[in-house]
């Protein structure tokens, strides 16, 4: 359901169910977890979009809610301690699990030429009810679920065919995986580009992770070295410093 309060000012508030679908999983798996269920969704997201001082200041907002039964997990397990080969990946069932969020999107065209943005994400994801292999996780935050993300940047670009952006995004520290108990590191990111485009192309200068911020994106906690193959965690890195020269040509 949405409504126009006006032109410069719109709501919306949604409800809605889904359902993914039930199956099994190959391969060795822990006792009892062959099968996973069906899941079902419920979920319901209110929020506004708005258009103020003649359409230069834009901004959206959100919040949502949504519960899982018998949410599907996608988790790894070693199942003979001191045995790196018995390490698996298989899809597991919570009984129950829930999440609660907020987003929101602010864009600001400053002048002809200069535009500044922020989005914020807020994140609450939770297991209500998961009785998983290694122990009860009720009440533990989900995997990949940080509790806050942002990004802000700034846009110049003038009729000349100049131009230049600078992003910044931040995210917070997230649990790795649902099998063990080890987070990421919260982090910050800053890309960069500048360059020059005229008619059917354009030449610009980048980088992506200008600081050569050193952060991991995934993580696994298990005995892989021997002689007595004591439990580690093994981090797999995002792209560390990159910088380059891109040039296109648009053929109508």
């Amino acid at each position: 359901v949405s409504h126009d309060h006006s032109a410069a000012l719109s709501s919306f508030v949604s409800l809605t169910k889904g359902y993914k679908a039930g199956g099994f999983n190959l391969g060795a798996v822990p006792p009892g977890r062959r099968d996973f269920d069906e899941e079902q969704l419920w979920s319901i997201e209110a929020g506004i979009k708005s258009s103020l001082a003649d359409d230069a200041l834009k901004l959206n907002a959100s919040l949502f809610y949504s519960r899982r039964d018998d949410q599907q997990v996608r988790t790894s397990f070693q199942l003979i301690a001191g045995d790196p080969a018995s390490f698996v990946f298989f899809t597991d069932n919570a009984a129950k699990g829930r999440t609660l969020g907020a987003e929101a999107e602010l864009r600001w065209l400053v002048s002809e030429s200069w535009e500044l943005y922020a989005n914020l994400g807020l994140l609450y994801a939770d297991f209500d009810e998961f009785i998983a292999p290694q122990g009860d996780l009720g009440g533990r935050d989900q995997a990949h679920a940080p509790r806050y993300t942002l990004a802000a940047g700034a846009v110049y670009r003038n009729a000349r065919g100049f131009f230049a952006r600078l992003d910044a995004t931040a995210r917070d520290a997230f649990y790795f995986d649902v099998s063990h108990d080890q987070k990421s590191q919260a982090y910050e990111l800053l890309n960069a580009r500048i360059g020059y485009e005229r008619d059917s192309w354009s030449v610009q200068l980048w980088a992506r992770n200008l600081l050569d911020e050193n952060y991991a994106v995934r993580g696994f906690y298990f005995g892989n070295e021997p002689p007595d193959f004591p439990n580690m965690l093994y981090t797999r890195l995002g792209d560390p410093r990159q910088a380059g020269v891109t040039i296109e040509k648009r053929f109508d």
